[in-house]
């Protein structure tokens, strides 16, 4: 299973626990492409190319929630965020989206598990992923960051 190869502690299992994390603080039930995203912003080199930091994405991200919700006429201005148990499971394949497996398959198909190699993934996401959503938000320019991440090996 692709997922117990990966949990263990390298830096690339760090981003992923890093990711489940930030689902649960959120609430959300499942990892997606976002929460890769928000756990690839606690890799500094990661962080450095994409040019925020998780606080920053944090916030975008719950702009983009009160964006959609507001699309449907759901106001939340002054709503406190409900407290969300902390639940320490397993990371199970049912636990990710279709499209955050898909990053993670892409990431470590015939590469190094390394951070970056999860960012470069998930560099090629198009609306209406989340994760492509909230780098739009971010201001981050996909090909940009592509290419400051092309090392001389690479074709």
């Amino acid at each position: 299973m692709v997922l117990d190869r990966l949990i263990a502690k390298s830096p690339f299992a760090v981003v992923v626990t890093a990711a489940l994390e930030e689902s649960r603080r959120r609430g959300d039930r499942r990892l997606g492409t976002e929460h890769l995203l928000l756990g690839l912003l606690r890799d500094p080199e990661c962080a450095r190319a994409l040019g925020a930091d998780v606080e920053e994405a944090r916030a975008a991200l719950d702009r983009l929630d009160r964006a959609a919700l507001a699309a449907l006429g759901i106001e939340v201005e002054g709503l406190r965020p409900a407290e969300v148990p902390v639940k320490r499971g397993r990371l199970t394949p049912g636990a990710l989206t279709s499209n955050a497996r898909a990053v993670v398959n892409e990431a470590i198909r015939g590469k190094p598990r390394e951070p970056v190699e999860l960012l470069r993934a998930l560099l090629k996401v198009t609306p209406p992923d989340p994760a492509a959503d909230l780098m739009a938000e971010l201001g981050v320019d996909a090909a940009a960051v592509h290419r400051l991440l092309v090392s001389p090996n690479d074709p």
